[in-house]
Order: structure tokens, then C-alpha cells, then sequence
């Protein structure tokens, strides 16, 4: 199946293709899977992506970026070429779990929840856990 690139803007130019191909909404850009043949063979995708900071999407997740419903972050390219260095953004309490400014949703790598240690003190965090009941005094 074919997949759609998303690369940062030097990508983009490094490629010639800032004025041939769509940006997404956080300024960067939406390749075809063929113009990573400028990088070496098909094959070797995963490792192309990783050396220049881009992801492989599926036709309806490239769309969502394109709508601005998903942000997806990229990760950091491996080649000195295609580093983009961008400061962090504060976050504010309105889009610091669910969004972006704009309301799009903005996907964060999935951590695994710590478990509490073992005989550590958990009282009143069971949800299940009910308030006794007072005694009846009749």
C-alpha cells in the first residue's frame, strides 16, 4: 500500500519539492513514498525516515493531517541535514493533554503507567473501593 511522507520543510527543499507537494498545518510537508527514492531504495524506508525526520502515513491519517485534526510529531533526524530546531512551546492548561491552539488533536507517544510499589499505601485510590455504611441504630 502506498504511503504518505511527512518530512520538515528542509526535507521538502532539500528534494526541490516545497512548491510541488501540500504542507500540513504545523508547516511541514506531505511527500509521496516515490520521492524517497531520492534516498535510496524503497526497501530501506524505515531507515530513510529516521535519517531525515519523517513518518510513513496512511492515505486517512495524511488526511487528518492535512484537515488539521491530528498533529503528528516527527521525530528528530539522524542526518545533521535535516535537524530542525524548534523551541518547545509552554504549555498552556487549555491544550497541554488534548490539543494543539487550534484544537487539533495532537498525538503523544503512548507511556506505559507506573504501577504503585509493592506494599506502598493505596487506600481510597480503588474506585470499586465503597464507603462503609453507617450501622443502623434502630
Amino acid at each position: 500500500m502506498a504511503r504518505y511522507i511527512k518530512a520538515n520543510p528542509k526535507v521538502a527543499a532539500f528534494l526541490g519539492l516545497m512548491r510541488d507537494r501540500n504542507t500540513v498545518t504545523d508547516g511541514n510537508y506531505l511527500l509521496w513514498q516515490a520521492d524517497m527514492l531520492a534516498f535510496g531504495p524503497l526497501t530501506q524506508l524505515q531507515e530513510t525516515l529516521e535519517q531525515i525526520g519523517g513518518i510513513a502515513l496512511l492515505p486517512h491519517e495524511a488526511r487528518q493531517e492535512q484537515d488539521g485534526t491530528v498533529v503528528r510529531p516527527l521525530p528528530t533526524a539522524t542526518d545533521p541535514r535535516f535537524i530542525i530546531d524548534t523551541p518547545q512551546p509552554e504549555e498552556s492548561p487549555e491544550n497541554a493533554a488534548t490539543g494543539d491552539d487550534n484544537g487539533a488533536q495532537v498525538e503523544e507517544p503512548t507511556q506505559q503507567e507506573e504501577s504503585p510499589a509493592e506494599g506502598a499505601e493505596t487506600a481510597g485510590t480503588d474506585e470499586n473501593e465503597a464507603d462503609p455504611e453507617p450501622a443502623n441504630e434502630d
